[in-house]
């Protein structure tokens, strides 16, 4: 952070000048709990009471609307406003517009997390950079993120995320993002935005955040194009593999650990190879350099950055299993589009073996969960898997509807329970298989199954 006298933020807060003005301010939070030496705390979440007997030990500043009890120590350290949510606004947007730096916001269903990476990993290596930490991207993480911007900073890459309408807008209200990126949009947070169509019009509250900024979106994105672009006073950048785009890969193939592919800017042909398997990450890919690009930074030496790029773990890794056989690790996250994209990956890689897909539940669906578990079952037969193993009972459902739509009762196993799961799973496992293990690291016992079956 960068440092700022007392007096400083009280008179962005509206507040009288008084004693310790000259004091020091190295950090600034929104959590009660992270109190102590040099940090000012705006107390917003009431249900933490702040812990008095600490506090009249620490040399630091809280800011609140809640009365103090007589006799408190350290009283003349509590700053008193009428609304603190009001004042920690305030002085986030005076923090904020102390560094006229670029700011990337990249949301999307999927590959935000991966595209945030690529971007902050090809600016890291020149550059002094803040960026969100692997998919930490809750609204509780924002103020840190904030906090790590000071002087030295010279670009900020975050991960805006979405449980529910509104929240985009206000994590753009927060960062002030000169450029936005939208990966895709894809199936998700169904059961806070109810419908598709709300869940859309959320992910384009982007549009409204950015202003006259840039947005980077996917030109191939059926959701995407249903978004209204006529009012965004901003310019748009386009990157695709199927349509006309700004950016566009061709000749793409697997490459070892990686997808090789020609790089159309323009009349430009630049041949990449980024780490991570799939189709979906040269998606990723084409994002980060085109947000790379409108920087205005040199592409041919950003293409060389990507290709040294570190993948997050659990993106549909391949890692050795049990047995000699192959395991795809894709235990991040989990909904219908990255089940399609993991799906993709198990198909290509698995050619000429036995291809089997292990699911756990995907959350966030609400009542549209069996619409959605019907589309998983679907795409697990279009894309020719052989085997179907289900983690539990809630995920037993994509196995019942690959049974109705002719998958044979052979392929299709349901476990009853985590041992039962481990068992059957790995009694698949051979040197002639290629297991895609798809769940979600909410689901507390997928890393202790993943870690059986791995070698």
């Amino acid at each position: 952070m960068k440092k700022l006298k007392l007096k400083v933020i009280k008179t962005v807060l509206g507040l009288p000048p008084g004693p310790g003005d000259e004091a020091e301010i190295r950090h600034v939070t929104n959590d009660i709990t992270k109190m102590a030496n040099g940090t000012l705390v705006f107390h917003l979440n009431k249900a933490k009471a702040l812990d008095a007997k600490r506090f009249e030990k620490l040399d630091c500043y809280v800011v609140t609307d809640q009365p103090l009890l007589k006799g408190m120590g350290g009283a003349e350290r509590v700053l008193h406003v009428k609304n603190v949510r009001k004042a920690y606004d305030k002085f986030v947007r005076f923090y904020r517009g102390l560094f006229k730096i670029p700011v990337i916001a990249v949301t999307g269903t999927c590959g935000k997390s991966t595209t945030k990476e690529m971007i902050a990993q090809i600016l890291a290596s020149k550059h002094r950079v803040v960026a969100t930490e692997s998919s930490k991207n809750a609204l509780r993480y924002m103020n840190d993120y904030l906090m790590r911007i000071d002087d030295a900073t010279e670009y900020a890459v975050f991960e805006t995320a979405i449980t529910h309408p509104g929240q985009l807008i206000y994590e753009c209200e927060f960062f002030k993002p000169t450029i936005g990126i939208i990966t895709t949009i894809g199936i998700d947070h169904l059961n806070w935005c109810k419908t598709m169509d709300n869940y859309i019009r959320t992910k384009g509250e982007l549009l409204t955040g950015l202003g006259k900024g840039t947005l980077i979106i996917n030109r191939d994105n059926k959701y995407i194009q249903r978004l209204d672009f006529s009012r965004f006073a901003g310019k748009i950048v386009t990157f695709g593999i199927k349509k006309e785009a700004d950016f566009r890969a061709e000749d793409i193939a697997y490459a070892g650990d990686g997808m090789d592919f020609t790089l159309v800017f323009r009349n430009r042909r630049i041949r990449v190879h980024v780490p991570g398997l799939g189709e979906h990450n040269v998606y990723n890919a084409l994002a980060a350099l085109a947000a790379i690009r409108v920087l205005g930074l040199d592409l041919k030496e950003a293409v060389k950055a990507l290709a040294r790029y570190r993948p997050l773990r659990s993106h549909s890794e391949i890692r050795r299993g049990i047995n000699g056989s192959v395991i795809i690790d894709d235990t991040w996250s989990s909904n219908p589009t990255s089940a399609e994209a993991a799906l993709k990956v198990l198909k290509d890689v698995g050619e000429e073996k036995k291809k089997v897909a292990a699911f756990g539940r995907i959350s966030y669906l609400g009542r549209h969960t069996r619409k959605y578990y019907e589309r998983v079952a679907r795409m697990v037969i279009a894309l020719e898997t052989d085997v179907l193993i289900t983690k539990d009972i809630a995920a037993a459902a994509i196995a019942d509807f690959a049974l109705r739509l002719g998958m044979s009762p052979k392929n299709v196993i349901k476990a009853e329970s985590d041992a039962d799961f481990k068992k059957k799973l790995s009694a698949l496992l051979d040197e002639n298989t290629v297991c895609l293990f798809k769940c979600s690291m909410l689901d507390g016992s997928s890393q202790e199954i993943l870690s059986a079956i791995l070698a």
